[in-house]
């Protein structure tokens, strides 16, 4: 959608202004012509017909306490009127807010009670319409018209509205004079900050970079985007029905279209540095215009920062196309990640520090988080590497730094920053820096996360063997997850293997023991579930499960066919599999039990012991003694 506002900000409006019963108004008239309805004004006694206009929404919210004509739109107004008396009267309070097009048009209705819910808990009934005219241009203009009674519900009084007005809400508008409490105007500009808060929390939910700011132009250090002219609603209704500009209108267009296109410029210089800055460095593709581009962003970004364009001329790179980040890198290897008013500094120690602690001094930032590189890992080499220079800035080619930048998104990894220094990868609070051949790792401490995902590269393009550098902790973690993968671990100080300390030697040992014992105790919870299932098979009459059976356990074979009879095994082919693993020692222990007692038996009536083969399965061929065959 073309506009002609920049693409980081939203367009923020809030207007206040109050039905004055001396200027002829009727809080009864605007209450129909806002909300396209028919309403009566009992008072004078005169009838407002707007059905013809169109609202594209309308509602009334009011304190849970409140009676049921207060949700009814003739009678609460009409009692609105009522409860004036004076010819001069205040009788009713609008305020007019606009909606950012980024929010969704499901959300208005979201977005604008959320905006007037402390009106309603301030003990006002708030009235309101959602419009959404095409201006002049056929863009939607979205907004919302409140209307707001001056007086909370009084059941006591004829009217239903108190003898007084509602003076916390009056206290939401007006300050300085006698309404008491700082300067005049004090109370209105916070309740636009209040507004402006609420419009940015649904622009993020949209997933939009846009942003509102109450502030005014120059508050934001903006003072080269001069104000449009303002065009009264007559005048713009006067162009639009005409279908052709007056001479104000013109000029106002002209600006509009002036500024669209420097718009879309911004956009595609954006664009172009987020996806191709480190190829334009590297072919020192760099004019004035970059430097120039990258000052109006601080500027936009940090109003109170001084010396913007100082401080441009020592970046690589702003990165301000995620929405609540922006990422930024300093020509001497520094970075910084900015979320909300939280900075986080990492890299090379100089240039980004001091910027860090510049926008914390102009109140950009509450706090700053430095994360410290602390250990890295190395492809194996021969012999014993001399220690780098810890003040050395790594410069990598842009080819470089794009393919190792893809072999990482190809493992999943997403948040992923390229620069000259190397390739950058957010792991909770850790930073890995990817230099080819070498990893550093940055933060407050190294995570199982990062230093699996370390080893991942190990495994994927050094040959399954690296070198550690770093505290012991970090070598000793480094080799125990080395373990798990198969990863050959080597001492960057001696360039021998690795020798952990004891108690993690034996940390490993016994989670090697741990697993194999798990892998013992799950095998054996398979074959006690096959087990289970071929008793209920064979219980249920299937002759080949029998056979299998009594190839693999004779105790629970003689279970089935001599323990149990016809109605024992039916009872036993219901039951759940879980109460059968459960119950398979007992089931052998009356399986040997019932062999035992029928050889005894057999041996005293001078018969030979039958075989343990089956030739069916108990119930298919009459007698289950008579199926089995004599040894």
């Amino acid at each position: 959608m073309a506009t002609s506002l920049p693409p980081d900000t939203a367009i923020f409006n809030v207007r206040v202004s109050v039905f004055q019963r001396s200027a002829g108004r009727s809080a009864v008239a605007a209450a129909a012509y806002r909300s396209a309805s028919r309403l009566t004004d009992e008072r004078i006694g005169e009838t407002f017909d707007y059905t013809k206009k169109r609202a594209e929404d309308s509602f009334i919210l009011a304190p849970p306490d409140a009676p049921a004509w207060a949700y009814d739109r003739a009678q609460l107004w009409n009692r609105v009127e009522a409860a004036e008396k004076r010819k001069d009267a205040v009788v009713a309070r609008e305020v007019l807010i606009t909606i950012p097009r980024d929010i969704p048009a499901d959300a208005r209705r979201a977005f604008a009670e959320a905006a007037v819910a402390s009106y309603v808990a301030a003990g006002a009934v708030v009235d309101v319409a959602i419009h959404c005219p095409a201006d002049v241009y056929g863009e939607e203009q979205p907004h919302i018209h409140v209307m707001l009674a001056s007086r909370c519900v009084d059941a006591s009084e004829l009217s239903g509205f108190a003898k007084t007005r509602n003076a916390v809400l009056t206290a939401m508008f007006e300050s300085g004079g006698r309404h008491g409490g700082g300067e005049r105007g004090d109370a209105l500009k916070a309740e636009r900050e209040r507004i402006a808060g609420i419009m940015n929390r649904f622009l993020e939910s949209a997933g939009s970079a846009r942003r509102a700011d109450h502030r005014t132009n120059a508050a934001r250090g903006l003072h080269d985007r001069e104000p449009e002219p303002t065009m009264g609603e007559s005048r713009l209704a006067t162009v639009k029905k005409r279908k052709r500009h007056d001479r104000k209108s013109v000029l106002v267009a002209g600006i509009r279209n002036t500024r669209i296109q420097e718009n879309q410029l911004l956009e595609t210089e954006e664009e172009i540095m987020a996806t191709t800055a480190l190829k334009q460095a590297d072919n020192g593709i760099r004019p004035r215009s970059r430097v120039n581009f990258k000052q109006k962003l601080l500027r936009e970004r940090f109003p109170g920062l001084r010396n913007a364009a100082g401080w441009a001329e020592n970046l690589h790179f702003i990165d301000a196309n995620t929405p609540g980040l922006i990422r930024i890198a300093t020509k001497d290897g520094g970075h910084l990640e900015i979320r909300g008013r939280l900075a986080r500094v990492f890299g090379q120690r100089g240039q980004a520090d001091a910027l860090a602690d510049a926008l914390r001094a102009a109140d950009d930032l509450d706090d700053i988080e430095r994360l410290e590189e602390l250990k890295s890992l190395r492809r194996k080499g021969n012999g014993v590497r001399p220690k780098r220079d810890p003040d050395e800035v790594p410069q990598l080619p842009a080819e470089k730094v794009e393919s190792i930048a893809d072999k990482w998104r190809s493992r999943g990894f997403t948040k992923i920053t390229e620069a000259p220094d190397g390739v950058w990868i957010e792991i909770g609070k850790c930073r890995l820096q990817d230099l080819g051949d070498e990893l550093r790792i940055h933060g407050p401490a190294a995570s199982d996360a990062a230093v699996r995902a370390m080893l991942s590269k190990a495994v994927d393009e050094w040959d399954s063997s690296l070198e550690v550098f770093g505290d012991r902790a970090f070598k000793d973690a480094t080799w125990l997850e080395a373990q798990r993968q198969g990863v050959t671990v080597y001492d960057q100080a001696t360039g021998q293997l690795y020798e952990p300390s004891e108690e993690v030697r034996k940390k490993f040992e016994a989670d090697h023991h741990r697993a194999r014992a798990e892998g013992d105790e799950m095998a054996a919870l398979k074959a006690h579930k096959a087990m289970a299932s071929l008793v209920l098979e064979a219980a249920a009459g299937d002759s080949a499960a029998l056979k299998k059976l009594q190839a693999n356990d004779k105790d629970l074979a003689d279970f089935i066919t001599m323990h149990l009879d016809d109605e024992q095994r039916g009872r036993l082919v219901g039951k759940p599999e879980a109460d059968v693993v459960a119950a398979l020692p007992s089931f052998r222990a009356f399986g040997k039990t019932a062999r035992q007692d029928d050889d005894e038996k057999r041996k005293r009536e001078g018969l030979p012991a039958f075989a343990d083969d089956y030739e069916t399965a108990p119930g298919e061929g009459g007698d289950d003694y008579e199926e089995r065959r004599p040894r």
